[in-house]
């Protein structure tokens, strides 16, 4: 039987804020800054002087192409840092403390996400604001921009579900990250990231067409550029949709049996 402080929503909010406090705090402020807000704009200013000019031969606005994908980067490693605390969480004996609580077990699912979202979004205007210093526009309009921006978080969300369930099976976290970036960058270059897809070889060009990272790319370009936007848009909701399923199913098992 629950206690009265693990039933309710108002446990289950108010618990999963405090532990999101908690999850930021982890973060030095140095090492906020210096992931969240310097490198992107490092990245964002570094491809535009090494492509811009090449890209524009192919007609191809690379101050418009470019920012989406810096912030499809940035999620990944959002959800990257996710799966890292998870790992030192149990290494270091926390989750097993929260097992032992009286507080909501959706309190701690609560405050990973409010974390990672607080994270995301930081990175996420921080970027857009570089692009907009170099030409990037939203030019369909205040509620395409919105819809950018949930798209982005979303996208951090389901990707954080699937790392933290390796985070949550492993006690070493050094390890976990250098793991995810063995798996995320080639999905990141072999996307339509950073060329579009038409520039790959004809062997590989379906599959860079059609995998999620390109789908969520195509998205954000269509909310940022106007134009149809309803294909695009329900395409990455639907990959966002699947992967979260798997991904939470996966991440509710490991959550179970962590100790």
């Amino acid at each position: 039987m629950a206690t009265s402080t693990e039933a309710g929503l108002g446990n289950l909010f108010g618990q999963g804020l405090l532990l999101a406090g908690r999850n930021l705090r982890l973060n030095s402020t140095a090492d906020t800054v210096s992931t969240m807000v310097v490198f992107p704009v490092v990245f964002v200013l570094g491809f535009l002087a090494l492509f811009r000019n090449l890209l524009r031969t192919h007609g191809v606005d690379y101050a418009q192409f470019l920012p989406p994908a810096i912030v499809v980067q940035w999620m990944f490693s959002v959800a990257i840092t996710a799966a890292f605390f998870f790992a030192s969480d149990r290494r270091n004996g926390m989750l097993a403390r929260y097992r032992s609580l009286a507080i909501s077990r959706g309190a701690v699912v609560v405050g990973r996400m409010a974390a990672d979202s607080a994270r995301a979004l930081l990175a996420i205007v921080v970027i857009v604001l570089t692009g907009y210093a170099v030409g990037f526009r939203f030019q369909a309009g205040p509620a395409a921009a919105l819809g950018f921006v949930v798209l982005a978080v979303g996208f951090a969300l389901a990707v954080s579900a699937g790392t933290s369930a390796l985070g949550l099976v492993s006690r070493d976290p050094e390890a976990v990250s250098s793991t995810l970036h063995v798996i995320y960058l080639p999905l990141l270059m072999i996307s339509s990231a950073f060329v579009p897809a038409d520039a790959f070889p004809a062997w590989i060009e379906p599959f860079v067409r059609h995998q999620p990272v390109t789908a969520v790319l195509d998205a954000l370009r269509a909310l940022a550029d106007g134009g149809p936007t309803a294909g695009p848009v329900l395409k990455a909701v639907a990959w966002l949709a699947g992967l979260l399923a798997v991904f939470s199913a996966a991440a509710v098992q490991a959550f179970r049996r962590a100790a």
